[in-house]
Formats: structure tokens, C-alpha cells, sequence
């Protein structure tokens, strides 16, 4: 045994597995040794052809891909328009408020068959205007994995029923609950004079975009606005506060600025003027203000003939 190992050291590789003589037994004739290990042949494998060796991994790795569709938080699977094979493996995973479900033109799979070209499918769904980012990968074999970010909603159109919009002017669509807890929001501010068939549109829905997500950056400020009128245009802008309910005219250049001004002098302006109905900012070294009048004092009741009060 000292000779076997010392062999091994030397770089010497003994054949493996081996057949070694049988333990004598005791009381029984000896049996001449063998002066080397017995060779025994090891069982070879089996020989697959090659076809049927490329049609088990090729039906291996349809299986895996097919088998991905664990639903987390918002994601959700879609199935594609073609029967399950190489190249119908699909999935879409959408994170937000769930407006790219109700938009049409958001599919990914046309015409019989899944759209395998990520150009064409990051092009379609950004045109939707829902989606804020998108990310395709292909899964091999022969299919992909979508990723949708939505955008974000940043004030709510008053419409019926009331619309998300986003800071970019997009109509996401009908508001839900979804929308505040995806915008990260207890409230949004109501934007008034954007109709749908009004002539400057898009432009009053991309400036009312502009001011909310303006008012979003700014806490102290989004907390004291209830809604806001883009009906008169830019350069004037209505804002209306929660309280006391008072309308001030507003610049989008100094949409800001304005509005931390009369901030600032609101318990002064309500204090000296109990009747103030609006406040113009839209000049940057003044405010304008405008009251309904002062209350008229009670009238004293009349005296009645016989002296006495009624």
C-alpha cells in the first residue's frame, strides 16, 4: 500500500474503479494473490441522437418560460393571442394606477401571433401616453418580457366622472383610489376650464400639468390650494384656496411666487378687509384686493304706536 501511494505522488494516475483479490478466507486453501489490479470496465452511457436531445431542451426551456407569472404587487400576466408554443411565450408587468388596462392599442400580441420586435413594442405603448418608462427582454425561446412604469397623476380634472392627469398633460383616464396611493398623495388639486371641447386643449390640459406638478414640489403651498382655473389662459391663472375660500390671480411665470406672497399676508388682508372676495398677485410688487362690501348693521326695530318695542 506504501508503494500504491507513493505511485500517486510520483504523478502516477492508478486505473479506477478496480477489482481487488478476494479476502482468504480462514481455514480454506490460499489463493494466489494477483500481482495488479483488475481492470473492470465501467457501464457506458447511453446514446441519445442528437434531434431527440435538441427537442428535450428545446421543450425544457418552453416550459420554464411559459411557467413565469408569479403576480407581485401590481404586475399582472397576459396571455398572447396565439395557441402556447416557441414563440408565444408573453409577459407584461405593469406598475401603477392600472390606466394601460382600459387604453386600446396596448397589446402586445397582433394578427395571430406575439410581436417579437422591441422596437415595436416600446413604441406602441409609448404611444399610448400612459407609460412612463418601458423595458422590453426577450425570453428565449422566441418570446419577451414587458415592464410598463405608469405615470403619475398630479391633479384631477372636473369632469364626470373626475380624470388623472399628468405633469406632461396627459389624460390618464378615470381617477381611482388607485391614483392617490400610486402618486403618493392624500389629496390632488381640482382643475377647472380644461373641457374636452374647448378649442386649446391639449394646451390648457399641459399648462393645468405644469402648475400642479409646480404645487406637488411644494407642500406648504399644494396644502392651501383646493382647485385651480386654467380657463383664462397663462397669464391668468385662478387659483381658489381651501381656507378662507378665496380666489387669487396668478402668472404661471410667478405662479409660485404669487401664491407664497398672499400666503404669507393672508391673516393681515383677512383681518383688514372681513369682506375680501380676491387677491391679484399677477403684479410682482403689490396685491390688488376686491371685497363684496361690508355687512349693513342690523336695522333698530320700529317703535310700535302705544311706545312699546314689537
Amino acid at each position: 500500500m506504501n508503494g500504491w501511494r507513493e505511485g500517486l505522488g510520483n504523478g502516477r494516475s492508478a486505473p479506477m474503479p478496480v477489482e481487488l483479490p478476494p479476502r482468504r478466507e480462514f481455514g480454506g486453501p490460499p489463493r494466489p494473490a494477483e500481482r495488479e489490479p483488475r481492470l473492470v470496465a465501467s457501464p457506458t452511457a447511453p446514446k441519445i441522437p442528437l434531434a431527440r436531445l435538441v427537442v428535450r431542451v428545446a421543450a425544457g426551456s418552453v416550459g420554464l418560460s411559459l411557467a413565469v407569472g408569479v403576480v407581485v404587487g401590481r404586475w399582472t400576466a397576459v396571455e398572447a393571442a396565439s395557441p402556447a408554443s416557441a414563440n408565444s411565450a408573453a409577459e407584461l408587468r405593469v406598475r401603477g394606477a392600472g390606466h394601460l388596462d382600459a387604453v386600446a392599442g396596448a397589446e402586445i400580441a397582433g394578427e395571430g401571433r406575439l410581436l417579437t420586435d422591441a422596437a415595436l413594442i416600446r413604441e406602441r405603448l409609448l404611444g399610448t401616453g400612459v407609460p412612463k418608462r418601458v423595458s422590453v427582454e426577450r425570453v428565449l425561446p422566441g418570446g419577451v418580457r414587458v415592464e410598463v412604469e405608469e405615470k403619475r397623476a398630479v391633479a384631477l380634472l372636473d369632469w364626470e366622472p373626475p380624470a388623472a392627469l399628468a405633469a406632461d398633460g396627459t389624460v390618464l383616464g378615470r381617477a381611482t383610489v388607485a391614483d392617490f396611493a400610486w402618486a403618493g398623495a392624500a389629496d390632488l388639486v381640482l382643475i377647472r376650464g380644461a373641457e374636452r371641447i374647448a378649442a386649446d386643449f391639449a394646451e390648457r390640459t399641459a399648462l393645468a400639468g405644469r402648475l400642479a406638478a409646480a404645487l406637488a414640489h411644494r407642500p406648504e403651498l399644494d396644502r392651501l390650494v383646493s382647485e385651480v382655473d386654467v380657463s383664462g389662459g397663462p397669464y391668468r391663472v385662478r387659483a381658489v384656496l381651501r381656507s378662507p375660500s378665496l380666489s387669487v390671480l396668478l402668472t404661471e411665470t410667478d405662479f409660485l411666487g404669487g401664491l407664497e406672497r398672499v400666503a404669507v399676508l393672508l391673516p393681515d388682508l383677512v383681518e383688514r378687509w372681513p369682506g375680501l372676495t380676491r387677491v391679484d398677485a399677477r403684479v410682482a410688487d403689490r396685491l390688488l384686493v376686491r371685497t363684496g362690501g361690508a355687512a349693513a348693521p342690523p336695522t333698530p326695530p320700529l317703535d310700535s304706536p302705544g311706545g312699546q318695542s314689537s
